[in-house]
């Protein structure tokens, strides 16, 4: 199913309720990365200046790297999304993400007209950071210098807690970064499949620390989509799942 073997882990892991589940989108030809594109730079107000054809040509690049590596090649088995980190342009954290959240808002209220999102975050401003051991300060690097274009695998950890999320990036290979700041990007690319209905995954944002001791999880239900902050030590739950970013 492409979630990781919980082994050798000290937080305690529950398995995954597969009534909660994804359902892989449309990604054979270059007008449906062209869509997707163009949806998050509606959505967030940017232009990356990437193009569907170099969107699509990365992501079988990234794919095949996968697909030669014995030991995380059944993580293809599950949902992949090709995502596009636009460059920082705030050197706040917590100012970046609340652009991105306004994004998820106008993507996700754009493709379920009936549906809200609530964001009940007054301010992010300053209280955002980036979480020891989970190699997304390399993320953060690479887009404060351009674009990035990724493989965001919503849920191969399912039924993790956070801090099993984090413990766990110890013994992947170079490549993975558990994800934060491009869980509201893949959202905003991809609100048809990770806000479906309730029997969605709630995405937890692992990567990230909000005034220090807590995350954040996006909870999709059939009438809205919701923000809510997460403990970081958080009891696993077995229709909530952390996320990997691939890069190569």
């Amino acid at each position: 199913h492409g979630r990781r073997i919980p082994e050798g882990l000290q937080a305690n892991v529950r398995g995954p309720n597969r009534n909660f589940r994804l359902v892989r989108p449309r990604l054979g030809k270059e007008v449906d990365f062209a869509n997707r594109i163009t949806r998050l730079h509606e959505c967030l107000s940017v232009d990356t200046k990437v193009t569907a054809e170099q969107l699509k040509t990365e992501t079988e690049r990234l794919m095949t790297i996968i697909r030669g590596n014995p030991q995380i090649a059944n993580i293809a088995n599950g949902v992949y999304l090709p995502v596009v980190l636009p460059k920082l342009v705030a050197d706040d954290l917590g100012v970046e993400l609340e652009l991105y959240l306004s994004g998820v808002n106008n993507s996700y209220t754009k493709t379920f007209g009936d549906r809200i999102f609530y964001n009940r975050q007054d301010t992010l401003a300053n209280k955002v950071s980036v979480v020891d051991g989970s190699r997304h300060s390399q993320l953060i690097h690479r887009t404060k210098e351009g674009p990035v274009i990724g493989l965001h695998f919503p849920n191969p950890l399912q039924g993790f807690p956070a801090y099993a999320n984090r413990e766990q990036m110890s013994t992947l290979p170079g490549g993975f970064i558990l994800s934060g700041m491009d869980t509201p990007i893949a959202m905003v690319m991809y609100p048809d499949v990770l806000a479906r209905d309730k029997n969605t995954p709630s995405l937890d944002m692992s990567a990230l620390r909000w005034n220090f001791s807590h995350s954040f999880r996006f909870m999709p239900d059939d009438h809205r989509l919701e923000l809510e902050l997460i403990g970081l030590f958080s009891h696993s739950s077995p229709f909530s799942s952390g996320s990997l970013l691939f890069i190569g």
